[in-house]
């Protein structure tokens, strides 16, 4: 089944909104966890296992905030293609080139010219 460009950009571009709110869900979660877990440290700095999953929770939030920025990107480059391609109309191509046809026709009388 072939889609239009058009058709294609659309689909891109909502699959990109859909990942880019997934990763700011996951990212926002992380961020509200990791404030969790420095709150208890602070009440309980013998708790065992919380720095390390600190540690863990601060990287997971870089690499959802690079995710998040490629994501940018990538939906940025889809906008401007499909803002900036032009809409080809065949059946306007192919009238014109029909027409062009015939009025090479009409000035060579008897030429080999073909429809």
């Amino acid at each position: 089944m072939k889609h239009s460009p058009e058709t294609l950009i659309g689909k891109t571009a909502d699959l990109l909104r859909s990942l880019h709110d997934s990763i700011l869900l996951l990212r926002n979660e992380a961020e509200t966890l990791r404030a969790q877990l420095r709150a208890e440290d602070a009440v309980n700095p013998e708790t065992a296992g919380v720095k390390p999953q600190i540690n863990k929770l601060e990287t997971l939030i870089r690499d959802c905030q690079k995710v998040e920025k490629t994501l940018v990107d990538r939906s940025t480059l889809i906008s401007d293609a499909h803002n900036s391609a032009p809409a080809y109309d065949f059946e306007a191509v192919r009238a014109e080139i029909h027409s062009r046809l015939a009025r090479l026709r009409a000035t060579l009388p008897g030429s080999a010219i073909s429809e």
